[in-house]
């Protein structure tokens, strides 16, 4: 994989692919109200505030905040994860449908008229364009969204951490499939190749590829472009417990910021 280059648009090919729900699966509720449970503690919104969940995926987290009281709208460019959300609103969520929408949008221009009281981005969905202009307007659309004064939880992965600690390749197995997962760092950014191999009715297994890209940006970039579209930073997180970001061996990179 090295030196590769991969498709620009890799993500419309990955998260419209089920393999995608099955190899985060861990990803779960659990998971979820961890997140939440930091983002409550700090900034106790009363229920009935209306949430963003930008890049929501199948609405792990919009279904948890859905169901703490609060109206959510989550947006996706995934056809594919924002149809698995609406069968899940439709099934086993179906109590909490009058606080919950689903919507195909690009974070890059959201276009929502409606202003939010809090927007999230979360499990570092952020900074998949090769392009630094392209992933910065998702800032720019997500502040627009907001509320003066509304805030802006964004869950993103500490660069120093992950150049320090990168696997560069593991195997697992599950539910009856191989998966190769290979990473590098390149020009600023995490690379990584997915490699599933599963039993077909052929004689001979079938194997499916994908590529994932997530560009690396310290705080100070954060800092500026935040406050360049608007937003103060009030604090940054180094994990879903709330401990200080430490940018040496804190795991996450959570900045909580307000629009001004």
């Amino acid at each position: 994989m090295a030196g590769k280059k991969i498709d620009n648009e890799w993500y419309k090919k990955w998260f419209g692919a089920k393999e995608y729900l099955e190899l985060y699966s861990h990803r779960n509720s659990k998971d979820a109200a961890k997140i939440a449970g930091l983002i409550f503690r700090t900034l106790k919104l009363p229920k009935g505030s209306k949430v963003l969940d930008a890049a929501c995926g199948n609405g792990r987290h919009s279904f948890f905040f859905a169901s703490k009281g609060y109206y959510v709208t989550g947006i996706d460019l995934s056809e594919f994860l924002i149809n698995e959300a609406k069968k899940k609103l439709k099934g086993e969520y179906k109590n909490h449908a009058e606080k919950l929408n689903f919507l195909i949008r690009d974070m890059r221009n959201i276009g929502i008229t409606q202003k939010f009281d809090l927007a999230v981005n979360l499990f570092s969905s952020f900074g998949y364009f090769e392009k630094d202009s392209e992933n910065f307007k998702s800032v720019k659309s997500i502040v627009q969204s907001l509320k003066k004064g509304g805030y802006f939880f964004f869950d993103y992965l500490n660069p120093d951490y992950l150049k320090k600690n990168l696997i560069p390749f593991d195997v697992s197995k599950r539910n009856r499939k191989l998966i190769f997962q290979v990473r590098e760092l390149r020009e600023n950014a995490v690379y990584k190749k997915i490699i599933i191999v599963k039993n077909s009715s052929r004689s001979y297994p079938r194997q499916y590829e994908f590529n994932e890209m997530i560009k690396l940006y310290s705080l100070n970039e954060f800092k500026t472009v935040f406050s360049k579209y608007g937003l103060k930073i009030i604090k940054v997180y180094g994990n879903y417990s709330g401990d200080k970001y430490n940018s040496n061996n804190s795991e996450r990179m959570i900045i909580l910021s307000k629009k001004f």
